[in-house]
């Protein structure tokens, strides 16, 4: 898949008046935001809890993750996303992605509304 960068804005959902805008590579290899540690804790966020990852040649780490909100392309919606290190890049992940109701679209370089698979919710064929 081709790469881009979208911008995106994150706020902590008890101060929306104090929202940054970010912009940040399209990955949506990783399940789950990264954002600045220093950015999110500029806006009074705090971590919430701990995940493991393993990275690309393999290594487990772990991370803090914090709950916020996040829009982008005129959604939003509440998250979990990465507190990143520094030194770590900056990337727009599946989750927030899918979260928002969102698709990327390597072809046109952006984010687009998609319908979303819902399985067999609402159906009895159990």
């Amino acid at each position: 898949m081709g790469t881009f960068t979208t911008k995106f804005k994150v706020w902590n959902p008890t101060r929306p008046e104090s929202a940054q805008e970010i912009e940040a590579l399209v990955d949506t290899g990783a399940a789950f935001s990264w954002i600045s540690r220093s950015r999110l804790e500029g806006l009074g966020l705090n971590p919430s809890r701990r995940m493991s990852f393993r990275t690309i040649d393999g290594r487990v780490m772990e991370r803090d993750m914090t709950a916020i909100y996040i829009a982008s392309a005129g959604y939003s919606a509440p998250d979990m996303v990465v507190m990143a290190e520094p030194g770590e890049m900056e990337v727009l992940g599946a989750h927030s992605i899918e979260g928002l109701g969102l698709a990327a679209d390597p072809v046109q370089k952006r984010l687009t509304p998609t319908i979303m698979l819902a399985l067999s919710a609402g159906l009895n064929s159990f």
